[in-house]
């Protein structure tokens, strides 16, 4: 059975016994542990040791980064420690991190950050008792200011470390297991609904093919085509239902207006009187729905959207050896 490997980062003589703990926390929650003292990294001889300690880490599910007041070997030719190295590592492959930090060491970052704007103060003389090197903080503001995976805790022992740890893992546990169910519940609703949309399709289908008549077939096209014009759109967000039947019984855009108790009001009447030259179009309820600044234009672009829309209906229809007035007659 496969399960879970956590690689230990940190300074190792300093925090020799913090790591012995931990490294018994780990194997009683029956997870596999990796520290570089134990032999559990292989040390590849066509690799620097340093990088092979970094190739461990895409091999573990979560990563423990303690911070004490030692810096640590540099990683090869760099500015920072292999301890970070394995961090940024490990920030990269997305995994995991928890990171903890020495109480007497989180006090001292603090001190610094305040002092480090200080112009009154030469922040390199500040002498840090607890640290051995200031670039400890730096480190520790990486891990800080981080994207993702920038959790910081202070710890004075092992026993806060433990219990620090147990809640971790018990939410990390929570947060699967939610996620899992939550994932289940979209994937099947996605497929009743899949299921559903497939079932509809084919029973439509069906119904057009084993039941449905010649109109019936055209007017299920008739529809589908009313749908590609911006006047449709219109007459829906007007309140308007248009079917087929009610644009090819009224011959004009006037017609139809009128069919749907739709009113055009212009200057001069009880609409237009104090607003100048301009379109109104008010609906059955009396409420105007359109007006002002290019009101005209819209009615013009809309008239001419419904005429070209009804002479493309009643083409189809002729196209498919139907009459227009036998279609009517029959839907």
């Amino acid at each position: 059975m496969a399960i879970p490997k956590v690689f230990v980062s940190s300074t190792c003589y300093d925090l020799k016994y913090i790591r012995e703990n931990i490294k018994y926390f780990i194997k009683t929650i029956g997870y596999e542990h990796v520290l570089s003292e134990d032999g559990e990294i292989f040390y590849n001889p066509s690799m620097h040791t340093h990088d092979a300690c970094l190739a461990e880490v895409p091999n573990c599910q979560i990563f423990i980064l303690i911070i004490g007041g030692r810096f640590g070997g540099k990683y090869k030719n760099e500015e920072y420690s292999v301890t970070n190295a394995e961090f940024k590592e490990a920030v990269k492959l997305r995994i995991p991190i928890f990171t903890l930090v020495e109480q007497s060491v989180y006090s001292e970052h603090l001190i610094y950050l305040k002092n480090k704007e200080n112009e009154h103060v030469n922040e390199k003389k500040i002498v840090y008792p607890n640290v051995d090197n200031i670039k400890i903080f730096d480190f520790i503001d990486e891990v800080r200011k981080n994207s993702v995976n920038n959790a910081l805790v202070p710890f004075k022992d092992f026993n806060d470390i433990e219990e620090y740890m147990k809640k971790q893992l018990a939410g990390m546990m929570y947060s699967f297991l939610t996620k899992q169910n939550e994932e289940k519940r979209i994937s099947d609703t996605l497929s009743m609904i899949t299921n559903m949309n497939e079932r509809i399709e084919m029973l439509s289908k069906q119904i057009l093919h084993s039941v449905g008549t010649k109109e019936a077939k055209i007017t299920a096209d008739l529809f589908e085509k009313m749908l590609d014009y911006n006047c449709v759109k219109d007459f829906m967000a007007w309140g308007i239902k248009p079917t087929v039947n009610s644009i090819l019984k009224n011959e004009t855009f006037k017609n139809f207006l009128d069919y749907s108790q739709i009113e055009i009001h212009t200057a001069g009447d009880k609409y237009g009187d104090s607003y100048g030259d301009k379109y109104y179009i008010v609906n059955r309820e009396g409420n105007i729905i359109i007006s002002g600044d290019g009101a005209d234009e819209f009615v013009k672009n809309t008239k001419a959207d419904f005429n070209e829309m009804r002479n493309k209906l009643k083409s189809m229809i002729n196209e498919s050896g139907i009459t227009i007035e036998s279609f009517l007659s029959k839907s």
